[in-house]
């Protein structure tokens, strides 16, 4: 693990009416258990960190997380793997209340900051031991297992269907995924969108440009859209 700031920041529970969809709100693990203070208690015990790691910067190279799992409080990670010839392969972004190196494949991948970024590391064996006597820590970690697996079945389909297709599919999922607020500010670059995607910078570019000629969304600055029409959107996801 490299080039890790170790200050403490205070952390804000995140709120639920928004104007702007970012990933700034702070989430913590144990508040997930918000009625339990014990269980919060033990829980803590099991954290390292959190941690924060400045945008590009390696949070975990592969196999790095057999011990453990990350659990995002702020900002954004992405899995990626690169391939013999260079091309870089994101294959997810885990945003805040996200857990990350639960499955097989994901622990192969190498996890880095995709926007300045706080986690916590929890010890996987102690997580696994204590889901084992507490049903709620089991269901917090079968619906992470559920969720990535989803996530990850869907991108492979989304990378057979067109380029338009697959560049609004991403934006209306990732509008959701951070709180449905009315302008969705994009917490990472557009080549990380790219190499998602399995597009080029330029295709991607094209593709929004395409978008909001027809009215389906508005920039309103260099990273903040505005998603006008989600039934269209929405449609053209299937």
């Amino acid at each position: 693990m490299a080039n890790l700031d170790l200050s403490a920041t205070p952390i804000a529970e995140r709120t639920e009416t928004k104007i702007f969809g970012s990933a700034d709100t702070a989430v913590q693990f144990e508040k997930l258990f918000a009625d339990d203070v014990s269980l919060q208690r033990t829980l803590s015990a099991l954290q390292r960190g959190p941690v924060r790691f400045y945008r590009d910067n390696v949070v975990a190279f592969e196999n790095d997380l057999d011990d453990y799992l990350l659990f995002v409080v702020s900002g954004v990670v992405r899995s990626r793997k690169v391939c013999k010839e260079g091309t870089r392969n994101i294959v997810g972004f885990y945003l805040p209340g996200d857990l990350s190196g639960w499955t097989d494949v994901k622990r192969s991948l190498a996890i880095e900051a995709a926007s300045d970024t706080e986690v916590v590391f929890l010890k996987r064996s102690s997580l696994l031991s204590l889901a084992t006597r507490d049903g709620r820590v089991a269901g917090v970690l079968l619906s992470a297992t559920i969720n990535e697996l989803a996530r990850a079945q869907e991108h492979i389909l989304l990378m057979s269907k067109p380029a338009k297709c697959r560049v609004a599919t991403f934006l209306s999922e990732l509008w959701v995924r951070l709180g449905k607020a009315k302008y969705l500010e994009v917490p990472f670059s557009y080549q990380d969108i790219a190499d998602y995607l399995g597009l080029t910078l330029e295709t991607l570019s094209r593709n929004i440009t395409e978008l909001e000629r027809s009215g389906l969304i508005s920039r309103v600055a260099a990273r903040t859209l505005l998603l006008r029409n989600h039934f269209e959107l929405q449609r053209m996801m299937h």
